[in-house]
């Protein structure tokens, strides 16, 4: 829409006027009206638009993650794609889920409550199939699962977790720990039936196979890192861990690096006249003794005291002290100093 208006819908406007199409009064009316904004106070919204697309994007990395990793453990390609992030009570996303399924309650140490992990049959069952040396097929009538397809879902299940907490590390760490396993929904109760959660939902594709995995999140294990589910806060997070990860690499880098360091056994001052009539043999008299301390310089700027002497024939430099000590100096330098110093003592 442009800022102003022509010259015709001004003339359109008045005109409208001029008929008594338009009523100035009740136009004024209405912009007076209060505008009222639908509120459910059965499923309150706990957070925001913009921590939903933090989520959005944090789910996205865990999508990605686990189609790799599947399409490896699978030894085939396998699809994974986000689907929608909703806030709905946890009476209904119990109802949303058939019985039997594969459900996994997790925590974490640094979570204020259990989650849960929850995975459509026939995914799991294709799954199995890939893994015993199958085609990929799934069962026609869900079933629960044996003892044996038991344990090998459980290490799958905790490599999904795996790959859950490090999409997450960004806005929180958490080591998970599966609690239990159930296949019932009605015999898990990690949260209230009015409790709002936020439910994560991801389309997965096996060949022929097709299913849900689906991550619900109670409001009351969200609600203590909401304050970092902001595209800010993500990125800022997601910064510092790339400086971490770069910092062993730049200190191994400066390591190598070569430094150069000069001694300086003092100074004095001569006219230009005195310099061009220098010849061998003279002495030239410094502002210090043969036995004082001297400057360890690293590039221009002294950083050392030293005392100058030999060792096995070498002209060599004794360090004594630093020149300051304040927040310029970094620990590698005084480890530097302390390392010569007891070399050469």
């Amino acid at each position: 829409m442009a800022d102003s208006l022509s010259q015709e819908e001004i003339d359109s406007l008045l005109g409208a006027l001029d008929t008594g199409e338009v009523d100035v009064e009740e136009m004024k009316k209405e912009e007076s009206e209060q505008k009222i904004k639908l509120y459910d106070f059965e499923r309150p919204m706990k957070f925001s638009k913009d921590q939903i697309r933090t989520f959005q994007m944090l789910n996205e990395n865990f999508a990605r993650s686990l189609s790799t990793y599947l399409s490896g453990r699978l030894r085939y390609y396998v699809d994974v794609n986000l689907g929608p992030i909703d806030q709905i009570t946890y009476s209904e996303f119990l109802k949303s889920l058939s019985n039997p399924t594969f459900m996994t309650i997790f925590t974490g140490n640094s979570l204020s409550g259990s989650a849960i992990l929850e995975v459509n049959l026939g995914v799991i069952f294709g799954m199995i199939d890939r893994i015993l040396g199958g085609i990929g097929e799934t069962v026609s009538k869900p079933r629960t699962l044996t003892e044996i397809e038991l344990n090998i879902v459980r290490r799958e299940a905790m490599r999904f977790l795996t790959l859950l907490r490090d999409a997450w590390v960004n806005v929180m760490e958490f080591v998970p720990e599966i609690e239990n396993i159930e296949s019932n929904p009605q015999f898990v109760q990690i949260a209230p039936q009015n409790e709002m959660t936020l439910l994560v939902t991801l389309e997965i594709v096996i060949g022929n196979v097709e299913g849900f995995l689906n991550v619900c999140f109670p409001s009351s294990v969200i609600e203590p890192f909401s304050e970092n589910l902001t595209n800010q806060m993500w990125f800022a997070n997601s910064l510092q861990k790339k400086q971490s990860e770069l910092r062993p690499v730049i200190r191994k880098n400066l390591d190598r690096t070569p430094i150069e360091i000069a001694v300086e056994l003092g100074k004095t001052h001569l006219s230009l006249s005195d310099l061009l009539y220098l010849e061998v043999g003279d002495v030239i008299r410094l502002d210090r003794y043969k036995d004082e301390e001297v400057d360890v310089c690293i590039g221009s700027k002294p950083r050392f005291k030293g005392v100058a002497g030999k060792k096995r024939g070498k002209r060599a430099i004794k360090i004594t002290e630093l020149v300051r000590e304040d927040e310029e100096f970094d620990s590698d330098i005084k480890d530097f100093a302390q390392e010569v110093s007891e070399g050469e003592g």
